[in-house]
């Protein structure tokens, strides 16, 4: 696959005399991801020298489970993942899993050895890479600072803006959010349990800020915004000297 051709954004820095080159040389492999579920590790069985994964399409869920409790996060187009390296359950003392959900059919780009010699020639592409890497860190101190919101309408409502900022189609009364996501799903984004997560969808649904339709496909309205009222910052308490 001509990896530019598919996500031209890795292009946008390039001089226009480079664009052309850089899309015939920057080519990768593309596997599918033929499991719907899958725990630990995964990805080329020789990863030296690769870049990561860039997925190219379809989502995906992350999911780490550590002394009961869950915590997840939403993976699709642009995003490089280097699942192969060692995480948390392999490193620590205490037992932690991470599980793999393909939530729409998958397909992801090996950025091999080969991909990362070609792709010096042109620094802005390596750069944008490494780019996505740190939108993924910053989507995950978003996804702590949700999970520490006082009410679950709330959480609710910021985790499915952070979606429809990624896949959202924009209509005349709502945002069409077409991810399909269970309330057990949901509540390992917003860090809540189930239940709650359940009566929170059916406030906002009776409230008309939220709905799913019977296709999967959620409606976030426009006037949802509202709903959202930033919670007072607390001065510091200072000890006497």
């Amino acid at each position: 696959m001509r990896i530019l051709d598919v996500d031209p954004d890795l292009a946008a820095d390039l001089e226009p005399d480079a664009v052309e080159s850089a899309t015939t040389e920057l080519i990768a492999p593309v596997a599918s991801l033929e499991w719907p579920r899958h725990r630990g590790r995964w990805g080329p069985s020789e990863p030296q020298g690769h870049l990561g994964l860039l997925v190219v399409g379809g989502l995906l869920l992350r999911e780490v489970r550590v002394l009961g409790a869950s915590s997840a996060e939403v993976l699709g187009e642009g995003d490089l993942l280097r699942p192969w390296d060692v995480d948390g359950e392999y490193s620590m003392a205490i037992p932690i899993e991470v599980h793999w959900t393909v939530l729409e059919r998958c397909q992801v780009a090996i950025l091999n050895a080969g991909f990362v010699r070609r792709a010096g020639q042109w620094p802005d592409v390596l750069a944008r890479l490494s780019g996505r890497a740190v939108g993924r860190a910053k989507g995950l101190a978003l996804h702590d600072a949700v999970t520490n919101l006082k009410h679950i309408e709330t959480r609710l409502l910021v985790q499915f803006w952070h979606l429809a900022e990624r896949w959202g189609r924009v209509g005349p009364d709502a945002i069409s959010i077409p991810v399909p996501l269970t309330h057990d799903m949901l509540a390992k984004l917003v860090g809540a349990t189930r239940p709650s997560v359940t009566t929170g969808l059916s406030r906002l649904s009776s409230r008309g800020v939220l709905l799913r339709d019977p296709g999967g496909v959620w409606r976030l309205s426009h006037d949802s915004r509202e709903a959202l009222t930033p919670m007072p910052v607390q001065p510091e308490t200072r000890l006497a000297s």
